[in-house]
């Protein structure tokens, strides 16, 4: 099972520049759509982001259920490369 807390994992800078920084950008738009669209504060906003970021908690069950079907699929891929 990956360590993700003591992962060494960097972005290289065409991450950065390209997919990471486009992501940023979406999502920071879709949540100023979805303030204008329920009128919410910015705590809310701020809480909703909080909720999202516990479901990429290395302890959370999403994350441990990820890596356990990721390293199944690795056993079965290959088991039947034999």
């Amino acid at each position: 099972m990956s360590d993700f807390k003591n992962s060494n994992w960097v972005p290289s800078e065409e991450d950065n520049l390209g997919a990471i920084s486009e992501s940023y950008y979406s999502i920071k738009k879709e949540l100023e759509i979805l303030q204008d669209k329920v009128n919410c504060p910015d705590n809310f906003i701020y809480d909703f982001l909080g909720a999202i970021q516990k479901e990429w908690d290395p302890e959370s069950c999403k994350i441990k259920a990820k890596i356990k079907n990721k390293n199944l699929k690795y056993t079965f891929i290959k088991y039947f490369q034999k």
